[in-house]
């Protein structure tokens, strides 16, 4: 009795604790004089995290939206949410929390400011330094630091790279729409699969590793190769992140750990043996390999070493395995999730796929994938990256972008009042909200409609597909309403990598082949895609935004 008693009370006295640190909190706020919503628990809390994606099927059941005391609480509430608290508080409001405030801003041009004052309102660097998986990387660095890091990490995303993107992303998608082709009542594996191949678009783009797309799984009783480490990261992030190292090293653990151990070490020697090839070829004088590491590698030492920067400290080996991995796990998650929206949401809508094909037809003939240029064929398939762009006005795998506020104060302009923000606030740019506020995006905003990234230079649309393709130009939203790869000094480097990976994607599964949701008994076509559609909306975040029952979508695929 006396146990239950003293956990009794050290459950009181932290309640107690954490409703003065609320009240606290609550006083600075009301200073700034906009709406306020006061939680128990700040989203960014470690442990309720790790609660919400270790048991989603129990806190699916639980009404986060009864009060609004409890609907912030819930992991990913900007997706659910999107502008509609924004309609009802205005373009700010502060979300109050124990641990520290958060002031949500939902204004393009108090947006855009903001994130043309990287110096001012940096990186939140508690959230991202669970990335230092490992070694320090771009997203941990923070001011001068992170300038260096940005440096010395641009030359792996030049154009000569994005060659190399299209035509291993082309050569994957056929592969993946021929193993889909292959079955004639259709699966259901389309969120598994886009994984898989933008896991070997990034293998053969950073490390020259080429594999074919339906490739033997990993068994625990085979020898693990890098593209299986990387994957097993990949797949148990969360778990990597949350647990430190040495408890994949304890000899009792259940397999699946065990195994998630060894892929982390093959994965940390593989780097550490690549660092050393390459570091060796450039003291012998010999080309490098090519690869993401060689391009860090080099790029570090001779703009570390060279006469004109020669106060720039050379990327340090953790520093450049960090890196590898950021750039993987952004690269990848990110990618395969956006992909896998994207063709089920075309799977919903076969208009949208006779829209992309008639572009994708013309522009590229019946000449075979290998014969696509990179340089003559992705600036033209414009519809085609309007696809991808709509997915992420609606589906962005990031619920927002966090900035902060750091030790000093700072001043934004909100509608014409001018705010000054007190210190030691994050300041989160309500994605969500942005990409769905009707004043930015017509009154259909909630409407997944890929064409309205298109405008036509002409009033008259000409019954001539050429001129009519001819005149189509993308749409440029305001400034501050689209900010997928956030924009700025911090914005995303990756941005050409994942478009020219997404437009060779659908140039070859939709140029010749269409797809259609599998019915079931009875069930008409235009249930089915309401079926489909209900999938993709049944999504919720876990560290990235993603579908909770991907698989209960089937689809088959046909030859034009």
């Amino acid at each position: 009795m006396s146990i239950f008693l003293l956990f009794g009370t050290l459950v009181l006295i932290w309640c107690i604790y954490q409703a003065y640190r609320l009240l606290g909190n609550y006083k600075r706020a009301s200073r700034l004089g906009v709406p306020m919503v006061c939680v128990p628990i700040s989203p960014d809390n470690a442990l309720w995290i790790a609660l919400q994606t270790s048991f989603t099927s129990l806190f699916k059941y639980i009404p986060f939206d009864a009060f609004s005391f409890t609907r912030y609480c819930r992991l990913g509430w900007e997706f659910h949410d999107r502008f509609r608290t924004h309609s009802r508080l205005g373009d700010v409001f502060m979300l109050v929390t124990p641990d520290r405030n958060w002031l949500y801003v939902g204004e393009a041009e108090a947006v855009n400011d903001i994130l043309s004052r990287g110096r001012e309102f940096g990186s939140p660097a508690w959230m991202m330094n669970a990335l230092n998986v490992f070694g320090p990387s771009i997203a941990t660095a923070d001011g001068a630091d992170w300038q260096r890091q940005r440096k010395l990490t641009a030359t792996p995303f030049n154009e000569q790279k994005s060659k190399f993107v299209w035509a291993e992303a082309l050569r994957q998608a056929t592969d993946m729409r021929q193993w889909w082709g292959r079955h004639e009542n259709g699966l259901n594996s389309t969120s598994d699969d886009t994984r898989t191949l933008a896991l070997h678009v990034l293998a053969y783009a950073g490390f020259q590793r080429s594999y074919p797309f339906q490739s033997q799984t990993y068994h625990s009783n085979q020898t693990i190769t890098y593209r299986d480490s990387l994957s097993i990261i990949l797949k148990n992030i969360l778990v990597i992140i949350l647990l430190p190292p040495f408890v994949f090293r304890i000899p009792f653990l259940p397999r699946r750990w065990k195994r998630i151990g060894a892929a982390v070490t093959y994965f940390t020697e593989y780097m550490h043996d690549q660092v050393a090839q390459e570091k060796g070829l450039m003291e012998s004088g010999k080309q490098g390999s090519g690869t993401l590491i060689s391009n860090l590698v080099r790029a570090s030492e001779e703009l570390g070493t060279g006469t004109a920067r020669p106060n720039l400290k050379p990327l340090s080996n953790p520093e450049i395995l960090g890196n590898i991995f950021v750039f993987n796990f952004a690269g990848h998650d990110t990618t395969a999730i956006s992909l896998a929206y994207s063709v089920l949401l075309l799977v919903a809508h076969p208009e949208v796929q006779e829209w992309i094909g008639e572009e994708l037809r013309f522009h590229l003939g019946g000449e075979e994938s290998t014969g696509w240029a990179y340089e003559l064929s992705f600036p033209k398939l414009q519809r085609c990256l309007a696809v991808l762009l709509e997915t992420l006005r609606l589906y962005n795998p990031l619920p927002g972008v966090p900035k902060y506020t750091g030790s000093q104060p700072r001043s934004i302009t909100v509608r014409g009042t001018n705010l000054h923000v007190p210190a030691d606030t994050v300041v989160s740019l309500h994605l969500m909200s942005l990409h769905t506020q009707p004043r930015y995006w017509s009154h259909d905003s909630l409407t997944w409609r890929p064409s309205r990234w298109i405008v036509n230079e002409s009033e008259i649309v000409s019954s001539d597909i050429s001129t009519r393709l001819g005149q189509e130009t993308l749409f440029v939203p305001k400034k501050g309403s689209f900010i997928a790869w956030s924009e700025g000094m911090r914005n995303c480097p990756g941005k050409k990598f994942a478009q020219v990976e997404f437009v060779a994607a659908m140039a070859a599964l939709f140029r010749d082949y269409r797809a259609a949701p599998v019915l079931k008994p009875g069930e008409s076509l235009g249930a089915a895609k309401e079926r489909l559609l209900n999938v993709v909306k049944d999504s919720n975040v876990e560290l990235l935004l993603q579908m909770r029952n991907p698989n209960d979508a089937s689809v088959k695929w046909f030859r034009r």
